[in-house]
């Protein structure tokens, strides 16, 4: 029975470890590779690039552990910040890959004043694009957590960015 109780323990310490390593925080070489995606995008239409905020990225971790857990995709609501979800097959895309899933969207990207920012009438179909490039926009932090198969993504920019009536760069 002993021996039974410990390898139920042993497995169960196994699977904690198991769930930490697929939601740990970004390595530095993770951390270029979002920034390095996020600033390609900014380059392109001339604003500062970003910087990288662990504070932000603390958040977006929890908020990732979230979505795994719970297996729903649906944003934080967190005040003050903008936010992008993305979600994939667990290990089939790489970050930069997952960063290029809302940078895709700038092919419906209009110049003008948000929210008509749209070739398609519904801001919603670039929001993910524009809060990448928001002038305004100095800092992202970023998590990922992995649960149900998927790999969860959650990018937090500050200040936040797609406010009405304003342009976008």
């Amino acid at each position: 029975m002993r021996r039974c109780v410990r390898s139920i323990g042993l497995f169960a310490a196994a699977l904690i470890a198991l769930h930490a390593s697929a939601s740990a925080a970004f390595t530095q070489s993770e951390k270029r590779e979002i920034l390095t995606a996020h600033n390609r995008y900014r380059v392109e239409v001339g604003v500062p690039s970003l910087k990288w905020s662990d504070d932000l990225a603390a958040t977006a971790l929890q908020w990732a552990r979230h979505l795994s857990e719970v297996q729903v995709f649906q944003h934080s609501g967190a005040l003050g910040t903008g936010e992008n979800l993305a979600m994939w097959t667990a290990g089939h895309a790489s970050l930069a890959q997952l960063v290029d899933l809302w940078g895709a969207e700038k092919r419906f990207f209009v110049e003008a004043h948000f929210p008509d920012v749209s070739s398609l009438g519904d801001w919603r179909t670039v929001g993910h694009y524009t809060q990448i490039v928001w002038r305004d926009t100095t800092e992202v932090g970023c998590g990922r957590a992995t649960g149900g198969g998927y790999d969860f993504l959650v990018c937090q920019y500050a200040p936040q960015g797609n406010f009405m009536g304003r342009r976008v760069f």
